[in-house]
């Protein structure tokens, strides 16, 4: 199936979408903002033989490749440490320092279950679970006003969640109170907080020159991250998806370390600055543009997976009015796009128009209220959730199927129903059979004037290849039944010209 790809248009035309049967269809392609590095496609690329130096010039254009220390550090914010407390477990060398660098070595032994540091009254202070299971305070005689650090002589921490959860990090854990609480950091080496991001961000499975690929966009990303907010946070990014996944030893795996290993501090820049790498899962066959030059709009024949990421939302008018509340009964969508890629390219503005006015919303607004994937998408007055042309439609797994997607609105035709898509016709007579109709048969039906006027009637069959002697001089081919007569085509793919149609 093909999304149908075009050049992009200068400026692309304002669109205007109404509801059928109460309903707005939408089809994504892709899946995340399709700035920068599409992963799929340097999966698609790396399968094609290129190397990962060729993935990043074609995801990247203008940037260059450059080193930065292997020895560098990053403090990750551990965002899902969100009570204010740092809990830990005891190890061998278990220590705490202050930044004055004084250092108090914890106890072990059976006594010692878990460790704490707690806000209190704008100071730190450490406790210790006993065997009975009671927080004791515990003295350390460090400066309870400076960062402290936690550290074991394995070189990793072993700490508790909030739940109970537990995740092992590489380097060591700093104890920071902020913003009248406290949160948790990870100070540890560049080249190790790779080793969990990589994986997280890309399957390490994947074709090695994609996943070093990976390794030094995920490398440049941090690095250029750790500058942009270098005095504005008290930490040099986030271990969430807003910045970059990152969880820990509990994400490492060999192959995805052989990655990070490859590429040892190779990042991007373009001219003197550390290069903005952004990156998502898949650009739908078109990436987006970002706000630096090195971050184009182009077509992208790489992204192997964009067939697979298509998906279907459907949504009812009265979805839509929960959301937007003031604009009374919802009437239409009129979408402005950017017009770079299928469809017109990405939706840049929604205006929500209904019986009391309307609301305008951003393209990212109007894909975060509805959960969509991209803002790569087509939308048409919907096919209802009861027809069978619908129901058609979601048996063939949508849009991943030889249906594909559609290209207009579902017509009410009598008492039957037609809706076109990019891969052929759906019909169904009375809303209880829907049937297919593709390639020349399809063609020719339409040519006689399609469910509206042809003396065929609708539907009785899908298409199917026959080999016979119903229609003289044509001993096999494809063909289709309708209510008054079938047509034969010599092939799939032949000119409408070449079918016969049989009344009668």
């Amino acid at each position: 199936m093909s999304l149908g790809l075009s050049a992009p248009a200068a400026h692309a035309a304002d669109e205007t979408i109404t509801a059928v049967n109460s309903t707005v269809t939408i089809v994504t392609s892709g899946w995340g903002h399709g700035i920068g590095m599409s992963q799929y496609g340097a999966y698609g690329m790396a399968k094609a033989g290129k190397k990962f130096g060729e993935i990043l010039d074609f995801y990247y254009p203008g940037t260059s490749q450059d080193t930065i220390s292997t020895s560098s550090t990053l403090d990750v914010w551990i965002s899902a440490d969100n009570d204010n407390i740092l809990h830990f477990y005891p190890a061998s060398g278990l220590q705490v320092r202050d930044t004055t660098g004084k250092t108090k070595v914890l106890p072990t032994g059976s006594k010692y279950k878990l460790w704490r540091i707690k806000r209190v009254s704008g100071k730190r202070v450490m406790y210790y679970k006993n065997a009975s299971g009671k927080w004791v305070k515990y003295s350390t005689g460090l400066n309870a006003k400076k960062w402290w650090y936690v550290t074991t002589k394995a070189g990793t921490v072993k700490i508790q969640l909030p739940g109970g959860s537990t995740r092992t990090y590489r380097g060591e854990m700093i104890y920071k109170l902020y913003n009248g609480g406290a949160i948790t950091m990870n100070r540890v080496k560049m080249e190790d907080y790779l080793r969990s991001v990589v994986p997280s961000e890309m399957p390490a499975s994947w074709s090695s020159e994609a996943v070093k690929a990976q390794a030094v966009a995920a490398r440049s990303y941090a690095a250029r991250y750790k500058q942009n907010v270098a005095t504005s946070k008290p930490y040099d990014i986030c271990d969430t998806t807003s910045c970059q996944a990152y969880y820990g030893t509990s994400k490492e795996y060999s192959a995805s370390d052989s990655a990070v290993k490859a590429t040892a501090g190779i990042i991007l820049k373009y001219k003197d600055t550390i290069a903005y790498t952004m990156f998502s899962s898949s650009n739908g066959g078109w990436s987006a543009k970002g706000d630096y030059p090195y971050l184009t709009a182009h077509e992208d024949p790489y992204d192997d997976d964009m067939l697979n990421q298509y998906r279907l939302v459907t949504l009812t008018a009265s979805a839509i009015q929960k959301k937007y509340t003031t604009i009374g009964t919802f009437k239409s969508f009129t979408f402005k796009r950017d017009g770079n890629g299928p469809w017109g390219g990405r939706i840049t503005e929604v205006k929500i128009t209904g019986s009391k006015g309307s609301k305008t919303v951003t393209g990212s607004s109007f894909k975060s209220t509805f959960g969509l994937r991209e803002r790569l998408l087509i939308a048409v007055g919907g096919l209802a959730t009861s027809s069978a042309n619908y129901k058609r439609w979601v048996d063939t797994k949508q849009v991943n199927g030889a249906i594909g997607v559609p290209t207009g609105s579902e017509t009410v035709i009598g008492s039957g129903l037609y809706a076109p898509f990019t891969g052929g016709g759906l019909y169904t007579a009375d809303n209880k059979k829907s049937y297919l109709l593709t390639g020349s048969v399809w063609d020719a039906y339409i040519g006689d004037g399609g469910a509206a006027k042809s003396a065929l009637g609708w539907p009785t069959s899908d298409v199917t290849t026959f080999s016979d002697d119903i229609v003289e001089g044509m001993s096999k081919g494809v063909r289709a039944t309708f209510a008054k007569g079938l047509i034969s085509c010599p092939a799939a793919d032949s000119d409408a010209a070449d079918c016969v149609i049989s009344y009668g």
